[in-house]
């Protein structure tokens, strides 16, 4: 299974789920440090915000990856024909 789509969905998964784990990083330890761990414990709060924001990043950039990269590619330099609508009544 190595078509360049799987090949795209699993860079942007990776690249999703690094920035998610950073993210995650970030504010779960804004939301420790407002409002205490809870009952579950400073690593345990602080590992579901970095896992569960690490998925859902992942999940939507490799998607994106895929739907952004499928289709044909366009040529923006090729010049285009210019249609003149001819106006007079004869």
């Amino acid at each position: 299974m190595d078509s360049p789509r799987f090949e795209r969905a699993k860079n942007g998964a990776l690249m999703g789920g690094t920035i998610g784990l950073c993210i995650g990083l970030v504010f779960g330890t804004v939301t420790l440090m407002r409002y205490g761990p809870g009952r579950n414990g400073y690593i345990q709060t602080l590992g579901r915000y970095m896992v569960s924001s690490a998925a859902t990043f992942g999940f939507f950039m490799s998607v994106g990856s895929v739907v952004r990269s499928d289709g044909t590619q366009v040529n923006f330099n090729t010049r285009l024909p210019i249609y003149i609508k001819d106006e007079r009544k004869e």
